[in-house]
């Protein structure tokens, strides 16, 4: 992994404070550096692509399409049912209809009426008069005397029609919308879930978490159903990061079926560049292809309207 030269250094610094409008850029031309320590942060990735399979009945409104019925044959199994994984390593779901499970039933939710009672109303057909609180009158003002008339948004009721099932006390059945029959079969649901896990080795004052965030040189990578651990990397806390996690992810997804696994090791440059600025020693972070910045102890963070040393 190259290192840095005190040029690209600075110029990665001043790219970070013109990032951030409060910043001033002074220290950043003025600084003086003292060091570069160019160090490598490794970021081990471990990847289980699964798939999970359960079945249940579902319905849906039967329109007069053709059905699939038990007479045509015996059901299969979940797993005996090939699907076309839709991409590797990216979660997925799909629900198909199981073949040989459909049937035709009257509507549980309607009783083969085609409408359900309206649930705004209760099937009452009228609503409470919130403009005038159910009196049926409103009052109003004239010639500085209060005065009551009738309320005109309920006629003097203090119900008004029901918006929703337009005075009628019943609306179409959302099961069957109105069909009154349903189609019934077994819904097969397949989960595919990619299961990630890493472990970084980075020994300096940089936060961790800021390696996964940047490129690096791809230093292995392997894909195949079942991987090995990594055991002959030249960083042994690799190895022993690979370790565990293959033991864990093996007894981890007991109820998945393993399609595929993959891992890698990157290898992230990092630099800490060590300067001085009015006598005033510090240091800040360059790491990964981008050349992000890490400079939490930068001399110049005050606004404009502030008193900046």
């Amino acid at each position: 992994v190259p290192s840095i030269t005190e040029e690209e250094a600075r110029e990665a610094l001043m790219g970070y404070v013109a990032e951030h409008c409060c910043y001033g850029k002074k220290a950043a031309q003025e600084m003086t550096y003292t060091d570069l320590q160019s160090t490598s942060a490794f970021h081990y990735t471990l990847e289980t692509f699964g798939e999970a399979r359960s079945t249940a009945w579902a319905y849906e409104p039967f329109v007069g399409q053709n059905l699939d019925v038990p007479q045509n044959g015996p059901a299969p199994g979940p797993w005996d049912i090939q699907v076309q994984i839709p991409a590797m390593f990216k979660n997925g779901k799909v629900q198909i209809e199981v073949p040989h499970t459909a049937g035709v039933k009257p509507c549980h939710e309607c009783q083969q009426t085609g409408r359900v009672r309206c649930f705004r109303c209760h099937g009452r057909g009228r609503l409470f008069c919130h403009h005038c609180n159910g009196s049926g009158s409103e009052t109003y003002y004239e010639d500085g005397e209060r005065r009551h008339r009738c309320c005109c948004h309920c006629d003097g009721s203090g119900r008004k029609r029901c918006y929703t099932c337009d005075g009628f006390g019943t609306i179409t059945c959302p099961t069957c919308q109105g069909r009154c029959s349903l189609k019934f079969f077994i819904q097969l649901t397949i989960i595919w879930t990619n299961h990630l896990e890493d472990h970084i080795v980075e020994r300096t004052a940089l936060p961790d978490e800021l390696i996964r965030a940047v490129s690096g040189q791809i230093s292995f990578e392997e894909t195949v159903p079942r991987v090995w651990p990594i055991t002959h990397f030249p960083d042994n806390e690799v190895n022993i990061a690979s370790k565990n996690l293959v033991s864990k992810h093996a007894a981890a997804y007991t109820t998945e079926r393993i399609v595929m696994q993959r891992h890698q090791v990157r290898i992230i440059p990092v630099t800490q560049a060590f300067y001085k600025w009015k006598d005033s020693p510090a240091d800040y972070f360059v790491y990964g292809f981008e050349k992000k910045v890490y400079a939490p102890d930068y001399p110049q963070t005050c606004c404009w309207g502030c008193s900046i040393q």
